[in-house]
């Protein structure tokens, strides 16, 4: 995963928790809450965001406070 993907880059959540440096479920909790939009899912499921919306969602105040 390269440091910083470019914002059209389709991430899975373990992909994004990789370059983020966090916890997989800290993220499930984004996108469970509708926190982070997902940009679909594959086909067992799991959800793809895009690098682009993560960027955005990280420069929110607070997006989850102190569970990091």
């Amino acid at each position: 995963m390269p440091a910083d993907p470019p914002d059209d880059a389709l991430l899975s959540a373990a992909e994004v928790a990789a370059w983020l440096d966090v916890d997989e479920r800290w993220l499930a909790t984004a996108i469970a809450e509708d926190e982070l939009p997902v940009m679909g899912y594959t086909s067992d499921g799991r959800p793809v965001v895009v690098a682009g919306e993560v960027r955005a969602w990280l420069r929110r105040p607070d997006p989850h406070g102190d569970e990091t």
